[in-house]
This record gives structure tokens, C-alpha cells and sequence, in this order.
């Protein structure tokens, strides 16, 4: 069974490889050359595998994104990251139209204008929300932060069917409770959903297309590590 297993996820490895963008996999490069980023990046490649949306694997994401490197590859079109539908399906790709709430919460925190306005929304509204009352200030409050770049990602977040309470509670009381009855809905504009330490799109377009054959390492160590204890 050992025998079968092993090539099996070399082809798949090797398939992903070959199917990377270069923004990818130069994102890629950069995070495994990082003991942070790397140590970092091993749980998501072996918890998002699953089709599921299981917790380990938001975990594993949230984490991931709080490394600089490791959000530049999120950040990616995920092509060179074996899990990558799985991340997709979830919503937990930060550039993707609809984001997870808890990946969204932790972009706007790193963002300087969006924590801003946020924080002022919580601070104000979190209590009055929380009891399902929205005033008109408060309103004006959510809407102000959802028209900064990173905010936009408020709009529309989703939780996954396996989310704990702290998703569906953002998503649902602090966020649905004055999203629902806004006049004239919210309109989403183009965002990067960066943070403010993040390089910009052109800082990865320059890379060479390399196998991002250290996949193949991480997989089979996590592999044998299953296996053998």
C-alpha cells in the first residue's frame, strides 16, 4: 500500500507543478526558503485536502496569512498549491470575490484604514448588533468601512458549514444585522485585499518558472510521518 501511495502523490505533486503560474510559484519559492513561512505552509498542505472545509484547514490558512511571505501566496491564483479547489470551495483565498469572515477580519486588522474604521464599527455597534438593533449610525459606520479596499471583503463573506461560533456570529449578528436592511445594498469595488506590509501585484511578475519541487518534500514528510508513527 506504502508503494502505491508514494508515487501517487509524486504524479500529483508534479501535475500541480506543472500546471503553476509564475506569481505562484515564485511565491512559493519564497515561503519555503523561510523556516517561518515554511513551518507555517506544512499543516495547510496536509489539512486542506480533505474537500471539507474541516477547521484544521481554516486554521491552518488564518495562520498562514499572518506571515508576510505566506500571504503573498494566498494572495496568488494558488496554482502551485496542492489543496488548491479545497481553498477555493472554502473561501479561503484572500484575492477570490467572496472571502471566509474570519480571513477578512484578519486582512482589514492589518490594514491601517480598514482596522480604523472597524474599529470604530465594533466599538460603537458590537453590543446594540449583537442584540440585533442597528441604528443609522452604525450603518454608516459598517458602510464606511466596507468601502475601504480591504473592507469591501465585508460585503459578502461567508462562513463554511463547519465554521466555530466566532464566523457565523461576525457573518451573521455583527455584520447581517446592518447589512440587511441597507437601502440601495453595497456595491463591491476592486481590491487586492492586501495588508499594508504586502508587496503589489508587480513585485511577482518578474519570477522564472521553477517545479516547485520542495511540494513533493513537504507532502512525503508529512506522509512518512503518518505512516512510520
Amino acid at each position: 500500500m506504502r508503494r502505491v501511495i508514494i508515487p501517487l502523490l509524486l504524479t500529483t505533486a508534479l501535475c500541480w507543478a506543472q500546471d503553476a503560474s509564475e506569481a505562484c510559484t515564485k511565491a512559493l519559492t519564497d515561503c519555503e526558503n523561510d523556516l517561518e513561512c515554511q513551518n507555517r505552509l506544512a499543516p495547510l498542505m496536509a489539512a486542506c485536502s480533505t474537500g471539507t472545509c474541516q477547521p484544521q484547514c481554516r486554521s491552518a490558512v488564518l495562520n498562514v496569512y499572518q506571515n508576510k511571505l505566506g500571504r503573498i501566496l494566498l494572495r496568488s491564483d494558488a496554482t502551485c498549491i496542492p489543496g488548491r479547489d479545497e481553498l477555493r470551495t472554502c473561501n479561503f483565498l484572500p484575492a477570490e470575490a467572496t472571502v471566509h469572515c474570519s480571513l477578512g477580519k484578519l486582512a482589514c486588522e492589518g490594514d491601517l484604514q480598514c482596522n480604523s474604521k472597524f474599529g470604530v464599527f465594533m466599538s460603537e455597534c458590537e453590543a446594540d448588533a449583537a442584540r440585533g438593533a442597528c441604528s443609522e449610525k452604525c450603518k454608516t459606520l459598517l458602510n464606511q468601512t466596507i468601502e475601504t479596499s480591504v473592507g469591501s471583503i465585508f460585503s459578502n463573506c461567508t462562513c463554511t458549514a463547519r465554521d466555530d461560533q466566532l464566523c457565523t456570529n461576525l457573518k451573521d449578528n455583527l455584520l447581517g444585522v446592518c447589512l440587511k436592511n441597507t437601502s440601495g445594498g453595497v456595491t463591491l469595488s476592486p481590491s487586492d485585499n492586501s495588508i499594508t506590509d504586502a508587496p503589489g501585484g508587480n513585485d511577482l511578475a518578474d519570477s522564472s518558472v521553477s517545479h516547485p519541487t520542495s511540494i513533493i518534500t513537504a507532502i512525503l514528510v508529512y506522509l512518512l510521518t503518518v505512516l512510520f508513527f
